[in-house]
């Protein structure tokens, strides 16, 4: 994870993300970059200076976001970690995934809304479409999230697809804490699968090495969603790290098992979106 990208909306949202992201880049060494999209036209930022003085209202809205964004950067989590600030315009989930495939950004701290927050009773929609289409992993942080030391995480799966890829980029996120890593699937009563079929499913995506410890858990439960709450709850889990499906064609009101544990889960809960042809989006 060299290079984390930060949406920034100057929410509390946005701040529990950039504390995260401190706290990643800390372990890993990685590059931090700040992006605020602006009230402005795709590209405006990029304009002559001679254009923009044409058109004074969007030049001014530009420098009042240029400079709320350098001020958000000064703040003392990011003493010994200055990060990058880039302002965009645009439609905020296409210009972040837009500016995450053009920097190569290897992974995407964000706020996301949660069941505790107010009488929302999902995501934010920005939050949901970058979930659903970013082009690398996207971890999701509640506001009120207070991030500390990982030391466990649950990776919840069926296993029935090869997640060698998530799973090794969780591997190297355990081995910058110095984590262990739950490989979690969760039985449900419509889509029941034996133990010792589940267990052989699991462990072919083991990797054997000294510094991070692997541990196979199977959990029963009428849904999986709870399922992989109560689950991440009874191991004890720092962080939730699941795979979902590309839903670019979906409507925003089928909910996935990923959006649903992300809606209500405490812990912050990394994703990893695969499409139709079970590959990871590169």
């Amino acid at each position: 994870m060299k290079n984390i990208l930060i949406p920034v909306d100057f929410s509390n949202y946005s701040l529990s993300a950039a504390k995260t992201a401190v706290a990643i880049a800390k372990k890993s060494g990685s590059n931090l970059h700040l992006l605020h999209i602006a009230d402005i036209p795709v590209g405006w930022s990029k304009q002559p200076v001679t254009q923009m003085q044409n058109y004074p209202q969007l030049e001014s809205r530009l420098v009042e976001a240029e400079m709320r964004l350098e001020k958000f950067s000064k703040l003392p989590i990011f003493k010994d970690h200055r990060p990058a600030i880039h302002v965009e315009g645009g439609v905020p989930f296409e210009q972040i995934n837009i500016f995450a495939r053009r920097d190569k950004i290897t992974l995407i701290v964000m706020g996301v809304h949660g069941a505790g927050d107010s009488d929302l009773k999902f995501i934010g929609s920005t939050a949901q479409r970058v979930i659903r289409t970013a082009p690398c992993p996207v971890l999701g942080v509640k506001r009120s999230f207070n991030f500390g030391n990982i030391k466990k995480i649950l990776f919840a799966s069926d296993f029935e697809e090869n997640v060698s890829t998530p799973v090794s980029i969780v591997k190297n996120l355990a081995e910058d804490f110095a984590a262990n890593i739950d490989l979690a699937y969760i039985n449900t009563p419509g889509h029941f699968v034996d133990d010792v079929t589940t267990e052989t499913r699991m462990k072919q995506f083991i990797i054997s090495q000294k510094r991070v410890k692997f541990h196979t858990v199977i959990q029963n439960s009428p849904e999986k969603e709870q399922g992989i709450l109560d689950c991440a709850k009874r191991r004890n889990a720092d962080l939730i790290a699941m795979v979902t499906h590309l839903r670019k064609q979906k409507p925003s009101y089928l909910v996935s098992v990923t959006e649903s544990v992300i809606f209500h889960s405490k812990l912050p809960v990394l994703s990893f979106v695969i499409d139709e042809a079970r590959h990871l989006i590169k």
